[in-house]
């Protein structure tokens, strides 16, 4: 980050009139709207068509740290993280094509995690669109108009403010996700006369008396209630207070996949997390349910795996067959009877949605039980509960490295508010199963399965966090390696976050697919990278752990230590998911 930068001209008087108002450049007023709006981190990688941004962030807008990463990816990656933990847009500036087109992933990663980003794409000055110009790319409304929630183009200076207001309302509007906003470099350069824009706020749908009467008689009725909660944009009020109505309403609760922070794991409403991974006896009490309120998740194919890796059949789709009424609460309209038809759907807000149902429930005007049903759900919680405690105290691991125990040392090591991120691969459904989350904001992972994503996650969630919070990145050997240069920004940074690296030398979700497909597999060995040392030759501190016994004083050592460290499990390559 950059430390010294010169303090500049006095800011943008954002409550004068235009006409009194100095003629600054475009990117000057895209920097001082940044800091107005409390952006704290932009990640960056410098190069054609944003050195002008650049350069007027460094000198007018000193109060955001800038983070320059290896790879566009990274950087992307780590505003995604941003997005989801900070509560409000991660900002990204990218270069021209080059630049913009290596974030495609991290943007579909925002995407399928539903977390607020604005990519900024520097462009060619408008004079030369359409001559191939160099680095050039001439339509990026195409290349990601189906990855984001809406592409922008700044056709003038004087829009820079509005276009920037318009994309910070849409990413935090409904579902929430990223938008692209692309700057020509003559719109850049420009010097306009311009006010800073206001702060736009969020709608927050609620639920209406009507419907909150519906949902108050089905759950009335149920004798085997279920909730599961998903989704981004959740208070830490309003989580505190759907517990207490799963715990006032008897109702167990499981969370969407990698969405399993939302729940304290300690509590005894909760249950588990459904997806990939999933215990096959909390899959059993989803199809002997006879109410699913899913509130703020999305019923794709994760969410609805059933046995065999199966989608769409943990509830089946259709509304004549799927054995349970369906309750479905969602900010966003399109994602409501999607795929399953609710029997009620509700345009809402998860939070004013659970506020709403808690004002009403502690009103008592109407119990939400029905006489004699308390006592069955009671009995219905009990054995959900026991269920989930029975699959994280089960299970053994292959080779001298007891990932299990691994686990288990974790548990106890790291602070409630460890933040832990991981990428995609067979590595993960350890963590999954068997790694506590206390607090909400503690997880951080990819819907998209996109590898190389827990590093420079962790990074960005390191440059929101305070510096003694500490995170936990988890890789695989595999999807480290396919963005392990961001070491390098993590050191130079200067950031603390440990690195945990499962080694198997092999795609390890890859290579049990085609074995259970085909009977072999191809393409998925991998050679022997000794990882502690890749992490000394980054600047950082390196462990290599071959047996269990040797994993707690390595990770004592490391968590007493500041800056990057880095440990290596080295584990047969048939290491998978737990064993029976």
């Amino acid at each position: 980050m950059n430390q010294e930068r010169t303090a500049g001209d006095a800011p943008i008087n954002s409550t004068a009139p235009v006409d009194a108002q100095p003629a600054v450049s475009g990117a000057r007023l895209l920097a001082e709207t940044l800091a107005a709006f409390d952006v704290p981190v932009v990640t960056y990688i410098p190069g054609e068509g944003v050195l002008e941004v650049v350069d007027a962030l460094a000198v007018h807008a000193p109060q955001i740290a800038l983070a320059s990463f290896r790879h566009e990816a990274g950087c992307a990656y780590a505003a995604q993280a941003i997005g989801q933990l900070s509560g409000q847009p991660g900002v990204c500036v990218v270069a021209r094509a080059p630049g913009a087109l290596n974030t495609t992933l991290a943007v579909h990663t925002a995407f399928t995690d539903s977390a607020p980003m604005i990519l900024i794409i520097g462009q060619a000055s408008r004079a030369i669109s359409g001559r191939e110009a160099m680095l050039g790319y001439d339509d990026f409304t195409k290349s990601f108009g189906s990855l984001t929630k809406w592409v922008g183009v700044i056709d003038a200076p004087e829009r820079i403010g509005e276009m920037f207001a318009r994309a910070w309302s849409i990413a935090m509007s409904g579902r929430r996700g990223p938008v692209a906003l692309v700057l020509p470099e003559d719109v850049a350069l420009a010097h306009v006369r311009a006010a800073v824009p206001r702060l736009p706020s969020a709608p927050r749908p609620s639920i209406g008396d009507e419907d909150l009467a519906a949902l108050r008689e089905m759950l009335r009725q149920a004798s085997r209630p279920m909730l599961i909660a998903g989704g981004t944009g959740w208070q830490p009020r309003s989580l505190t207070r759907l517990a207490e109505l799963a715990h006032r309403h008897a109702i167990p609760v499981a969370t969407t996949y990698r969405r399993r922070d939302l729940v304290d794991h300690d509590d005894d409403v909760f249950i588990g997390e459904i997806g990939i991974g999933i215990d096959p006896a909390l899959a059993a009490r989803v199809a002997d349910a006879d109410l699913l309120i899913v509130l703020n998740g999305r019923l794709g194919e994760l969410n609805t795996l059933g046995e065999g890796f199966q989608g769409y059949a943990l509830i089946d789709p259709a509304p004549d067959r799927h054995a349970q009424r369906l309750v479905h609460v969602h900010a966003d309209g399109s994602e409501l009877n999607a795929v399953y038809h609710a029997d009620l759907a509700l345009l809402a807000d998860p939070n004013a949605a659970v506020d709403a149902w808690y004002r009403e429930s502690a009103a008592q005007t109407d119990p939400w039980v029905a006489p004699g049903k308390l006592d069955d759900r009671r009995q219905w919680l009990a054995g959900a509960r026991a269920a989930r405690l029975a699959f994280v105290l089960s299970g053994r691991s292959e080779g001298p490295v007891d990932l299990r125990a691994v686990y288990a040392t974790l548990n106890v090591a790291l602070d409630g508010d460890a933040i832990i991120t991981s990428g995609a691969g067979a590595y993960a459904v350890w963590s999954q199963r068997y790694l506590k989350h206390r607090r909400y904001g503690t997880q951080l992972g990819p819907k998209s399965g996109a590898m190389g994503y827990g590093l420079a996650a962790a990074i960005g969630a390191a440059l929101v966090s305070a510096p003694t919070r500490q995170i936990v990145a988890i890789a695989g050997d595999g999807c480290l390696t396919m963005h392990v240069e961001e070491l390098e920004t993590a050191v130079r940074l200067g950031v603390s976050l440990l690195v945990l690296v499962i080694n198997n030398c092999a795609y390890g979700a890859i290579d049990g697919a085609q074995r259970r497909m085909f009977g072999r597999s191809v393409g998925t060995e991998l050679g022997m990278i000794d990882f502690s040392a890749l992490a000394q030759a980054f600047g950082a501190k390196g462990w290599v752990v071959d047996e269990t016994a040797g994993f707690a004083p390595a990770l004592a050592e490391a968590l007493a230590q500041p800056g990057v460290k880095l440990i290596e499990l080295r584990v047969p390559r048939s290491v998978g998911k737990p064993l029976a």
